[in-house]
């Protein structure tokens, strides 16, 4: 074999393992796209659920998550006694939600939570929090490490005692409280805690 064709061959082979290195990268690539996705709305009836899909907290470029529930005070019940209401709520905000670093709006309306999680205070750019008619919320503590809230909307949630820390919140700019069991002396003590807020009661 000549010289010039050893030459030939090896450019060739060259080139070829260049083309099989580039398609590889360039499959890799399009068969992980990166998680664009900033907004994720739904209604329970259409999740058929009463849980936040764990895919949500997958979704780290999420700005806002909307789940409204349903009223679900009239049940069905099939004759062996079993509860067949086609009705679901919300009833956990589970510690996952910590993994949605960039929302700024959560909104959970007319679901079942209890809770507010620790987690909560990982949401460092979220401005809005919507629980309006979770008329079983009782542990909201962890509320007021979210320094980053301007609105909080607890409309319709049966509440008669907000956070001792609720002042420090320094950043709210309006609270929503229609709809709760405040009496006069809490509802003093929470315009006191937040003077530069409008108190809606």
């Amino acid at each position: 074999m000549t010289a010039t064709k050893t030459m030939i061959l090896t450019f060739t082979w060259t080139l070829l393992t260049l083309f099989a290195c580039t398609t590889n990268s360039l499959q890799t690539v399009q068969t992980e796209p990166p998680n664009l996705d900033t907004v994720y709305s739904v209604t329970t009836k259409q999740l058929h659920s009463d849980k936040i899909p764990d895919s949500v907290f997958q979704m780290t470029n999420l700005r806002r998550l909307d789940i409204s529930g349903q009223d679900c005070d009239t049940r069905r019940y099939d004759d062996k006694g079993n509860n067949i209401t086609d009705c679901w709520m919300i009833t956990e905000l589970p510690p996952a939600i910590g993994n949605l670093r960039e929302l700024t709006t959560l909104r959970l309306t007319l679901n079942a939570i209890k809770k507010i999680p620790k987690e909560i205070a990982q949401l460092k750019q979220l401005k809005l929090l919507d629980l309006t008619d979770n008329a079983g919320l009782e542990d909201m503590d962890n509320l007021a490490r979210v320094q980053s809230l301007e609105r909080l909307l607890l409309y319709g949630c049966n509440l008669t005692k907000l956070p001792d820390n609720i002042g420090d919140l320094k950043n709210l700019k309006e609270l929503g409280l229609v709809g709760n069991n405040l009496d006069k002396a809490e509802q003093k003590r929470i315009r006191k805690a937040l003077p530069n807020c409008n108190v809606i009661f």
